[in-house]
């Protein structure tokens, strides 16, 4: 089967199984990328290289991918400030630890990069930049010494755990509206609120990737291994937050779609074997 064949396939089981998929199309870019984000406006996308190195700017309009950093393990937990005018990435030299990465913060709008002072590398992905007065300065990230989820308030240096039930969590994913806390526990996607006096919901059994706009579902991947080393397959899935209920969006065997991110509508992923992205439209009941 060739190549174009293998795509019209794959295209075709996403509107048949799926039905919500639509406007599927790859993102003409050289290169092997992964781990997409979406900018808040939806016009540029982060990315990452294989086993996390390098962090790259895309810019949609123009599908022109420009190179930020080319350090090993800088594209783990970047995020965008809250403006959508930068964004902030962890950085190293090849001599030094991960324990010692800085924050880097990067302007799209005059292309600058500077270190961000006093800001724990670990507080990435919830830190959205400096806030305003009054602003909620909540970071949530994992504690290394117990594996508990744990919030702090910039603004007043509060700290609690938020995950006080048993079990070793990580990557934890604060809400856009900052009130919930997805959070990993083995194989298992749980929902907490911030606040850490519930115990947490189990909404469903994957990799959570990203927040929807109105935090009503979360978006991610589950992959699929018959040797229990290698990948053999991978598919996209919702998480409905209220509900607890799994939807799969995706189904084929030609491209293992990994890590999506959403804004609106749209829907940015990258296949694991080959390193290409693709982008979709995701149509809601």
């Amino acid at each position: 089967m060739n190549k174009t064949t293998m795509l019209c396939s794959f295209l075709m089981s996403l509107s048949v199984y799926a039905q919500k998929i639509e406007d599927f199309e790859r993102i003409e870019v050289d290169g092997f990328y992964t781990n997409p984000l979406f900018s808040p406006t939806g016009e540029y996308v982060l990315l990452t290289g294989e086993h996390l190195k390098g962090v790259y700017l895309l810019e949609l309009k123009t599908n022109t991918v420009k190179p930020i950093s080319d350090k090993q393990g800088s594209g783990y937990a970047y995020v965008w400030d809250k403006s959508g005018d930068s964004f902030y990435f962890k950085e190293k030299s090849d001599k030094e630890y991960f324990s010692n990465a800085k924050v880097i913060n990067y302007n799209i709008r005059d292309n600058y990069s500077k270190k961000v002072e006093n800001i724990d590398p670990n507080y990435l992905p919830s830190y959205r930049g400096a806030s305003k007065k009054g602003d909620n300065q909540v970071v949530v990230y994992t504690n290394l010494a117990n594996l508990k989820i744990e919030a702090k308030d910039l603004a007043t240096s509060k700290q609690w755990v938020v995950t006080n039930d048993e079990g070793q969590f990580y990557n934890a994913m604060l809400s856009n509206d900052g009130k919930k806390v997805a959070v990993h526990n083995g194989a298992d996607i749980y929902i907490y609120d911030i606040d850490g006096k519930t115990k947490g919901r189990k909404i469903g059994t994957g990799i959570a990737t990203a927040w929807s706009d109105d935090d009503s579902y979360l978006i991610g991947f589950l992959d699929e291994s018959e040797n229990g080393h290698t990948v053999s397959n991978s598919e996209l899935y919702l998480f409905d937050v209220e509900k607890g209920k799994t939807k799969k969006i995706t189904n084929t065997e030609v491209i293992f779609e990994m890590f999506p991110t959403i804004h609106k509508d749209k829907v940015i992923f990258s296949d694991d074997k080959t390193g290409r992205l693709f982008i979709a439209t995701l149509k809601m009941n």
